[in-house]
């Protein structure tokens, strides 16, 4: 089992048989079993703990006491649910949501035991499990960041970016990492992408570190040079705050590369955004079989795009705009898609005008949920 996951609770079962009436009256071991189709020792091992229940069969128990499958577990106390919880919660055995959101079983299991999401995806796939699994999307993404082997790669890639930036205060040195630099090479590794992508993006978190020292430096010399008081308690305060983002910067660099890469868009995707950015709506057609259509549906399942139909102009298609969301993570992400796809030139955004639209998440299904 893997490390911290949740456990079905034995005792929980003893006490929903014993407390909770089904059908106007208690249930006995063997009137259980009869619903559950299995035999009264079996329900008894349950109770037991001797035998445990497979994630379908907690399912069909959860449902004949009228309570959410995580209350059959074992309170999971001082971490968050894990992508095999939320499995379990959803009485899915492994094969089956795999089946389900459409990977082999070797790319589920990298994704449930290190929470890593495969490099080849259009960015659906958290989509696919928060509808697979019954559950808001930010509970998908809250599981994989909070996955302790998560955790661990980014305390490891934040204590090399760490090593990396400290160059950044060395005067007249170049602030720069090569490819082929061991604290680079490390990183490669557990980001799984090549080495000249990996590169180009922990140097512009270089730079950004750069800028901050420099601003910090800056933020000294008009607490020296400041002509009133508060003008001098405003330099101390804003030199206080860089001086956290400087110290901060490493972990949240670290946790900015793992996101973007684990959610970035496909080249012809982030293509398609940055014409939007700069044409504020194109033509797009309709027919499922054309060969954009899987671009389109991508972008607009993760909300970056809505359809606006206007049968008298364009029969045969329809009017793509960029969201206000989408419009927002673009422009926001921007330079870290220029390291992604340098090929691809930077968006000139329009000054248009994004639309606004409410994209409903995933209602989470039975009560107890949060």
């Amino acid at each position: 089992m893997a490390r911290g996951t949740a456990k079905f609770d034995a005792a929980i079962l003893q006490r929903l048989r014993a407390s909770r009436e089904v059908g106007g009256h208690l249930l006995s071991a063997t009137e259980l079993a009869k619903l559950l189709g299995t035999s009264k020792a079996r329900v008894l091992a349950y109770e037991a703990g001797s035998s445990v229940p497979e994630p379908g069969r907690i399912r069909e128990i959860a449902q004949i006491f009228r309570v959410h499958p995580r209350e059959l577990y074992e309170p999971t106390r001082g971490r968050y649910d894990q992508i095999k919880d939320l499995r379990s919660y959803a009485g899915l055995t492994a094969a089956e949501l795999a089946a389900q959101i459409g990977v082999s079983r070797t790319t589920y299991r990298d994704i449930e035991n290190l929470a890593i999401l495969p490099v080849r995806d259009d960015g659906t796939l958290p989509l696919r499990l928060s509808e697979a699994l019954g559950i808001p999307l930010r509970m998908v993404h809250r599981s994989l960041d909070h996955h302790p082997v998560a955790a661990d790669r980014r305390a490891a890639i934040a204590k090399h970016l760490t090593s990396i930036f400290d160059r950044a205060h060395v005067q007249y040195q170049p602030a720069v990492v090569d490819p082929d630099e061991a604290p680079l090479v490390e990183i490669t590794e557990l980001l799984r992408r090549p080495a000249s992508v990996v590169c180009r993006l922990v140097n512009h978190e270089l730079g950004l570190y750069r800028n901050l020292l420099k601003r910090h430096a800056i933020a000294s010399l008009s607490v020296a040079y400041a002509q009133s008081t508060k003008a001098s308690e405003d330099a101390i305060r804003e030199g206080e705050v860089l001086e956290r983002q400087i110290t901060e910067h490493p972990v949240r660099a670290a946790a900015t590369l793992v996101r973007f890469l684990a959610e970035a868009m496909t080249s012809q995707q982030w293509r398609t955004v940055v014409t939007l950015l700069e044409a504020g709506s194109v033509w797009a057609p309709e027919q499922a079989e054309h060969e954009e259509a899987p671009v389109w549906q991508a972008l607009s399942a993760r909300g970056i795009v809505v359809a606006e139909r206007e049968r008298a102009s364009a029969p045969d298609g329809v009017r793509m705009n960029i969201t206000a969301e989408g419009w927002r993570l673009s422009i926001q992400q921007a330079p870290l898609y220029g390291c992604l796809y340098p090929r691809v030139a930077s968006p000139r955004p329009s000054t248009r005008t994004a639309t606004r639209v409410h994209r409903p998440q995933v209602p989470y299904a039975a009560s107890g949920g949060p």
